[in-house]
């Protein structure tokens, strides 16, 4: 990563130089294609998700994952109780309700899961540094946008520069319109007994 000089008079990214920055972001991003690289090296076939996957994904909870080994113990001392689950573990023998197979995935989610945890602070902290650098643009450039489109209305020459932004923010407003006319109101299961 490049150093940063003696003589410079900047001491975090916010008054670094461009230039810097731009050399360091280009660096940033080899260094994740990198980690993308091997981590996909050492888990072969990591699934990517769609949006609509994700949102419907089952959490598991604190200590949840110890829970469902003891749902397993009790299939192991009682396999007959279970046989009409057999084909319902995606595993290999139809006729058979493996429980070893879903203890690999149990133990398999939580080291997926303290993984994805440990690298958590670095995308959290690029995400919220872009979210901090978002509040000190946007607003004032919203405002400046809506002085420009008044003046728009008035001067051909603004209007021609203006046009395609005038057409993105109205794009965007229609569809989040849409998607909020659209959105499903959240729903919350109702207990059930066995599971309070």
């Amino acid at each position: 990563m490049p150093s940063r000089k003696k003589d410079s008079n900047w001491s975090s990214w916010e008054d670094m130089p461009i230039e810097e920055f731009r050399a360091r972001a280009e660096k940033a991003k080899a260094l994740a294609a990198e980690l993308v690289e091997e981590l996909d090296g050492l888990f072969p076939g990591l699934v990517t998700l769609t949006k609509e996957q994700r949102q419907t994904a089952p959490r598991l909870r604190d200590g949840e994952h110890a829970m469902l080994n003891k749902v397993l113990d009790v299939v192991d001392m009682k396999p007959a109780l279970f046989e009409s689950l057999a084909d319902q573990d995606e595993g290999m023998d139809p006729n058979r309700f493996e429980t070893a197979l879903l203890r690999e995935r149990i133990e398999k989610h939580l080291l997926f899961s303290k993984l994805a945890e440990s690298l958590a602070p670095v995308g959290g902290e690029l995400g919220d540094s872009t979210l901090y650098t978002a509040i000190k643009f946007r607003e004032t450039l919203y405002a400046a946008y809506r002085i420009a489109k008044t003046h728009a209305q008035t001067d051909r020459k603004v209007m021609d520069v203006l046009a395609p932004v005038i057409d993105f923010m109205r794009k965007n407003v229609v569809a989040g319109a849409a998607a909020r006319k659209n959105r499903k109101p959240a729903t919350s299961p109702l207990p059930v007994a066995e599971e309070a």
